[in-house]
C-alpha cells in the first residue's frame, strides 16, 4: 500500500513550503488550487499548536493572494504532556460524519489537581509517624516521635498532584495497564519503594473510581479516544476529504498509530519536521529503537526513527518537499555531522576531509555566538539583537528558549526601547497586578496583620478601600509613617486593626513626643482622624479572615479571601476590568466549585496553597505586543518562522535539561512498566535545536555563570565547536559584537570623574545658633551628619513594625533609674531598693516582657544590672550629701567673631559630694569611650558638661571647683563596669582637659561662623562611627579610598 509520506528540511520555512507544494498539488495526489476556490475546504489539516494553526492559515491567504478562496480545515494539535505534540480534536466537534462523539467530559485541570491533592494529603494523614524501616512482610515500623514529613502541607500535596497527574498521563498514553505496578517492588530494590507503590496502588487503582461516580474521564484518555476514533475511521475508509498531519513526530503510541492510519489512507499525507536524509544508515540504525545506548533516546531523529519503525517506512521512502541553497544544503550536513551519535564520531575525520575550508565558513555563515558572562548580560545581548531587527523595514525575529527567566528578563530588556514582545509561554497570574493584591491580602491574614504585610498591601496600586487614588496614596504615606512605624505597630499588628481608636491615640501621642519624626509630628489632627478611618477600613476588609482561627475548609477560606480583596479594591476609580482580574476571579470559582472537603488550611497553609496555584495559572502576553517580534518555548517554536532565529539559555541544565527523575518511579521501575526513560525529553529538545540552528540567520546564546554559578556549554554546541574549529571561532566572533553592545550600552560615554568628599557651605542664617553637648560630638566627628540633621532637617525614619531594642531598652534604664534617684537623692537606700529598682524597670519594660525571647535572655541580664548599680550606690552613698539626675544645663557663649551661640546638655547624673566637690556620671548601656578618645576631642560629653557646670550652666552651689567624670556602663556579663575619667597616665587633669576642650569647642563654632567653612563629610575616618544614618546621603562609599569604610567612614 502507497504511504504518502514527506519531510521538510530544518533549512526550510516549513510552513510556507508546506502551503506551496499543497496548493501546487505535490502532498496529496490530484488535490490541489486547480480545483476550484471551493475544493480546498474538503481538506484537513493539523498542525502542532494553536499558534502554527494562525501562522498556517496566513501563509495560505498570502499564497491564494487576493481571490476568493475557501481554507481547508486548519485544526491545532493538542499536547498529550508539556513537551509533546499529538493530534487532538477540538472539544464538542463531533466527527466528521457530522456525529456526536460518545465520550465522556473530561475533568478539569483544576478539580483533577484537587482530587489527587487531596488523595495525598488523607495518605500522608494516615501514615503520620516516620517509617524508620520496613519489614520483610512490607510493614511498616514507624517512630511515633517523628513525624511523616511528606506532602505536609496542602502546597506540597499540589505539587506532588502535578508530579501524579503527569505519571497517570504517561501511563494512558503510552497504553500500560495500571495492575502492572502490583509486582514492581522486587528484591533488588530497596523496601523503601514500597511506601511509594503502596500509595500508588492506592492513588492510581482508585482513581477511576473517583471519575466514574462523577462521570468524567481524565483529559489524556479522552484525547486517546478521540485519536483512536479518526484512526478506525480511517483504516475504514469512512473519512470524506484529504486529511493530512504536518510537524508531529509521532512521539507516543496512540499518535503514531494514528499518523499510520493517515499515512496509508489514499487521500492522506504525512509530512514530518526535518527528517535526517543525510546522516548514514549505519549511524541512522543506533537511532531510536529500544537499545540502551545514549542515542536511543537523546539524538534528535530519536523519535522520527520510532515512528518510521511504527510506519513501517525506510527513509528512502519519504520525499521531500520544497528546495534548499548550497549554504542551507551545507548547514544540514554539518549539523548532520555534528550531532552523529557518539559511537559514530570517527566519521568526523572523513567529512572534514570531503570539505574544504570556505564550505565550512558558508555552512556557518549566519550563525553567532553570544557567550555572555551572566544571564543578564545575555538577556541583554538578545535584546540588542531583536531590537536591530526592527531597523529592516518587515523583518522578524523569534527568540526561542526553554529558560522562562532568560524569556522575562528579554521581555524587560525590550522595554527600555518602549517594545513589548508577546511571549508564548506567558506569566503566572501569581506576578500580575491582581495576582500580586490577593497574594498580599492574605498575607496579611497569614502574618497576623504585621506592620511589614499591611505596607506592602497598601503600596499596591490596585487598593482603594474606598478611596479615590490619589487620597488613598496620600494616607498610605502617613499611615506608614504614623502608625505602621510606632510602636503601635510592633512587630504584629493585629491590635492595631483589633483596636483602630486605641492605635491612632497611641500613634498620637509618640508624634507629640520631643524627640518623635518631623514627619510625625507634621500629621494634623483631621489627617490622624482620616488614618482612624483607613484602619476601620482595613478592620473591615479582614474581619472574615480574622474572624477564621484555626484550620478551616477551603470554601471558607475562598469566601474570606474574596471578601477581602473586594473591599480592598473598592472605589470610584477602582480597576475592576482586565485579563489577570478576570483570570483571578475563575480561579476562585474553580477552586471553590472543586473545593474537597479533606482539605483544611490555616491562615498560613492557605497562603501558601494558593500562591502555588496561581503560580500554575497562566496568562497571556501584552494585547500590544510588537508584531515582528517573539518569544516562544520549544513546543510553541514548533514549524514557526522568523528572518532572524534566536536560540538563548545554550547551557546544560537549560537546553537541554536535566534528566529529571521521577518523584514516584525510580529508573528501573519505569522501565519494568514499559515507560520511556526521562532522556526521552532530551531528544525532543535536540530536534528543536536542530530546526532553530538550521534556518539561514541564527544567533546562539549562553551564559558563563547562572545564579552566580559556572555553567556549562550545552553538549549542542560543544559538538558544533568541536567539527567547526577554526569556522566555528567566526560564530564566536559575530556573536562577540553583541556582547560588546550589552556592555557598553549603560556604559558613560566618558569615564565619570571621581566623587568628592561632599563638603557643603550654607549660609550663615542657616547655620545652626544652638546645639546640645552630644551634637558638638557629631559636629567633631562628622559635621555633614549634623548638616543633614539640622540644616536640611533630614531624619531617618523608624523601622516599619519596630521592635523595642536596645534603644528603647537604653531608655527604659535611663527613665527608671531617674526615678528612682530622685526618689532617693540623699542618704542610705531602703530595705526594699531593690524590689522597688526592680518594678520600676519592669514598668518601663513591660511590652518588651510580653516577648518570651525578652523575659529568657534580655530580662536575666537586667536583673544582674539591678545588683550592680545598687551595688554602686551603696558605695558611693556614705559620701554623696546630695545627688541630681537628669539635670538639663544651658550656657551663653559669645563667640569669636561676637556672635551668640547657646550650648545646652542633660547630665544623667550629678553628685554633690560632702568634701565640696562634683561629679558628673553619664550611664551607658553600650561601651563607654575610650580615655585617648576623650582626650583628643571626639567624646567631650563629660568634658563639656563640667566646663559648663564650673560656668553656672547646671544651677548648682558656687564654690565647687573640683569637678570629675565618670562612666557608668550598665549590663554586661557582670552587670556593669565604673570607669572612671582619668588622665593621670597623661600628666593632666579631668578639669585641665575640660577647659582644653571648652577652649577649642569655642574656636570651632567660630571657624563654623565663616561661610567658607565647609560641613565636610567623615573628616576623621579613624574616629567615626561605625554606623551613621546619613552615609549614603553623603556617598561614602564612592569617593572613601577604597569603596569601604575604614572605621566606619
Amino acid at each position: 500500500m502507497k504511504k504518502n509520506v514527506f519531510t521538510i528540511a530544518p533549512s526550510a520555512p516549513f510552513l510556507k513550503t508546506f502551503a506551496k507544494a499543497f496548493l501546487d498539488g505535490d502532498v496529496v495526489e490530484g488535490f490541489s488550487k486547480k480545483l476550484g476556490p471551493l475544493a480546498l475546504a474538503e481538506a484537513t489539516i493539523y498542525v502542532p499548536t494553536r499558534r502554527a494553526a494562525r501562522a498556517l492559515t496566513d501563509e495560505f491567504s498570502r499564497a491564494v493572494g487576493a481571490s476568493a478562496t475557501l481554507l481547508p480545515h486548519i485544526l491545532p494539535l493538542g499536547a498529550l504532556e508539556e513537551t509533546e505534540t499529538s493530534l487532538i480534536f477540538e472539544e464538542g466537534a463531533g466527527d466528521e460524519l457530522g456525529q456526536p462523539l460518545d465520550l465522556p467530559l473530561a475533568m478539569g485541570d483544576i478539580a483533577r489537581r484537587m482530587q489527587l491533592s487531596e488523595l495525598i494529603l488523607s495518605w500522608a494523614r494516615a501514615l503520620r509517624h516516620a517509617i524508620v524501616r520496613v519489614d520483610a512482610q512490607g510493614g511498616y515500623v514507624v517512630d511515633a516521635r517523628e513525624s511523616f514529613l511528606v506532602a505536609t502541607t496542602a502546597a506540597d500535596a499540589w505539587h506532588l498532584s502535578g508530579e501524579l497527574a503527569g505519571l497517570i498521563d504517561e501511563l494512558i498514553i503510552e497504553d500500560i495497564d495500571w495492575e502492572r505496578l502490583d509486582p514492581l517492588v522486587l528484591p533488588e530494590f530497596d523496601p523503601y519503594w514500597r511506601i511509594t507503590l503502596d500509595f500508588l496502588n492506592i492513588a492510581i487503582k482508585g482513581w477511576p473510581k473517583i471519575l466514574d461516580e462523577r462521570g468524567l474521564v481524565d483529559k489524556a484518555r479522552r484525547q486517546v479516544a478521540l485519536i483512536e476514533k479518526q484512526s478506525i475511521k480511517l483504516r475504514e475508509g469512512r473519512w470524506q476529504g484529504p486529511v493530512v498531519a504536518i510537524g508531529s513526530t509521532g512521539s507516543n503510541r496512540a499518535t503514531a498509530r494514528l499518523l499510520k492510519a493517515i499515512a496509508e489512507s489514499p487521500k492522506g499525507a504525512v509530512v514530518l519536521p526535518g527528517l535526517d536524509l543525510d546522516l548514514d544508515d549505519a549511524a541512522f540504525a543506533l537511532i531510536g529503537g529500544d537499545g540502551e545506548h545514549e542515542a536511543a533516546f537523546t539524538h534528535p531523529q530519536a523519535a522520527m526513527s520510532r515512528l518510521l519503525r511504527t510506519l513501517q517506512l525506510s527513509r528512502a521512502d519519504v520525499a521531500p518537499l520544497g528546495e534548499t541553497s548550497v549554504s542551507q544544503r551545507l548547514r544540514e550536513q554539518f549539523l548532520s555531522q555534528a550531532l552523529r551519535p557518539a559511537e559514530a564520531t570517527d566519521e568526523w575525520i572523513a567529512y572534514r576531509g570531503r570539505i574544504d575550508r570556505a564550505m565550512l565558513d558558508e555552512a556557518l555563515a549566519g550563525v553567532s555566538l553570544i557567550e555572555a558572562a551572566d544571564e543578564r548580560e545575555e538577556a541583554l545581548g538578545l535584546a540588542i539583537a531583536m531590537r536591530e531587527v526592527l531597523e529592516a523595514p518587515g523583518q522578524t525575529a523569534a527568540l526561542v528558549t526553554p529558560d522562562r527567566e532568560l524569556a522575562r528578563r528579554v521581555a524587560a530588556e525590550l522595554l527600555r526601547w518602549g517594545v513589548a514582545v508577546d511571549d508564548s509561554g506567558g506569566d503566572p497570574l501569581s506576578a500580575s497586578p491582581a495576582g500580586v493584591l490577593a497574594r498580599l491580602a492574605i498575607a496579611c491574614a497569614a502574618e497576623d496583620m504585621s506592620a511589614a504585610s499591611l505596607a506592602a498591601l497598601l503600596a499596591h496600586p490596585g487598593v482603594r478601600l474606598g478611596f479615590l487614588r490619589d487620597d488613598i496614596g496620600r494616607l498610605s504615606s502617613l499611615f506608614e509613617i504614623g502608625v505602621l512605624r510606632s510602636s503601635a505597630a510592633g512587630e504584629r499588628g493585629a491590635r492595631v486593626v483589633a483596636d483602630p481608636a486605641r492605635a491612632i491615640a497611641m500613634a498620637r501621642a509618640e508624634a507629640r513626643d520631643r524627640f518623635a519624626h518631623p514627619a510625625k509630628r507634621r500629621i494634623s489632627a483631621p489627617e490622624w482622624e482620616m488614618l482612624e478611618d483607613l484602619l476601620r477600613r482595613l478592620a473591615a476588609a479582614f474581619a472574615p479572615a480574622l474572624a477564621l482561627e484555626g484550620e478551616h475548609d477551603l470554601k471558607s477560606w475562598i469566601s474570606a479571601h474574596r471578601a477581602a480583596i473586594a473591599a480592598i479594591t473598592a472605589g470610584e476609580d477602582a480597576r475592576t476590568s482586565g485579563e489577570d482580574v478576570g483570570a483571578l476571579d475563575a480561579l476562585f470559582d474553580e477552586l471553590f466549585a472543586n473545593a474537597t472537603a479533606g482539605m483544611r488550611f490555616d491562615a498560613e497553609s492557605y497562603g501558601f496553597f494558593f500562591a502555588a496555584v496561581a503560580r500554575d495559572a497562566r496568562l497571556r502576553g501584552p494585547q500590544k505586543a510588537h508584531p515582528r517580534l517573539k518569544i516562544l518555548g520549544l513546543l510553541e517554536a514548533r514549524l514557526m518562522d522568523a528572518d532572524l532565529m534566536l536560540l538563548g539559555g545554550l547551557d546544560e541544565t537549560v537546553w537541554p535539561p536535566q534528566a529529571r527523575a521521577d518523584a514516584f518511579l525510580n529508573r528501573p521501575m519505569r522501565a519494568a512498566l514499559g515507560l520511556t526513560p526521562p532522556e526521552r525529553k532530551l531528544g525532543q529538545t535536540a530536534h528543536d535545536f536542530t530546526q532553530g540552528f538550521a534556518r539561514a540567520t541564527v544567533i546562539l546564546s549562553r551564559a558563563q555563570k547562572r545564579g552566580g554559578a559556572p555553567t556549562v556549554a550545552s553538549r549542542f554546541l560543544q559538538r558544533l565547536a568541536a567539527l567547526g574549529d577554526e569556522s566555528w571561532r567566526g560564530c564566536v566572533l559575530r556573536g562577540q559584537v553583541y556582547v560588546d553592545l550589552a556592555r557598553a550600552i549603560d556604559r558613560p560615554l566618558a569615564p565619570a570623574p571621581p566623587i568628592r568628599r561632599p563638603a557643603p557651605r550654607p549660609p550663615l542664617e542657616l547655620r545652626p545658633s544652638s546645639l546640645s553637648v552630644t551634637k558638638i560630638e557629631t559636629l567633631r566627628r562628622d559635621p555633614y551628619a549634623l548638616y543633614a540633621e539640622r540644616i536640611l532637617e533630614l531624619a531617618e525614619l523608624a523601622p516599619i513594625g519596630r521592635a523595642a531594642g536596645p534603644a528603647e531598652t537604653g531608655s527604659a534604664i535611663h527613665a527608671a533609674l531617674e526615678l528612682f534617684v530622685k526618689a532617693h537623692a540623699s542618704g542610705k537606700l531602703p530595705t526594699g531598693a531593690r524590689d522597688e529598682l526592680r518594678q520600676l524597670l519592669r514598668d518601663g519594660l513591660k511590652d518588651q516582657l510580653d516577648d518570651p525571647d525578652f523575659r529568657g535572655f534580655a530580662w536575666p541580664r537586667l536583673e544582674k544590672m539591678i545588683d550592680f548599680y545598687l551595688r554602686f550606690e551603696a558605695g558611693r552613698r556614705d559620701g554623696v550629701e546630695q545627688i541630681r539626675s537628669e539635670i538639663s544645663g544651658k550656657l551663653e557663649l559669645t563667640l569669636g567673631d561676637g556672635s551668640p551661640f547657646i550650648l545646652t546638655a542633660r547630665a544623667d547624673r550629678i553628685e554633690l559630694a560632702k568634701d565640696g566637690s562634683i561629679t558628673l556620671i553619664d550611664y551607658k548601656t553600650g561601651t563607654p569611650p575610650g580615655t585617648k578618645e576623650i582626650l583628643v576631642g571626639f567624646a567631650p560629653q563629660l568634658t563639656l558638661e563640667a566646663a559648663m557646670a564650673r560656668r553656672g550652666a547646671f544651677d548648682l552651689p558656687p564654690d565647687r571647683d573640683a569637678i570629675f567624670g565618670l562612666y557608668l556602663k550598665l549590663g554586661g556579663a557582670d552587670g556593669g563596669e565604673i570607669k572612671p575619667v582619668d588622665f593621670a597616665r597623661e600628666k593632666t587633669t579631668f578639669m585641665d582637659v575640660a577647659d582644653d576642650h571648652f577652649a577649642a569647642l569655642i574656636a570651632l563654632l567660630t571657624q563654623f561662623r565663616d561661610p567658607a567653612t565647609p560641613y565636610p563629610a567623615r573628616p576623621f575616618p579613624k574616629f567615626a562611627k561605625t554606623y551613621n544614618a546619613y552615609d549614603h546621603l553623603a556617598r561614602v562609599k564612592e569617593w572613601s579610598l577604597s569603596g569601604e569604610t575604614e572605621g566606619g567612614a
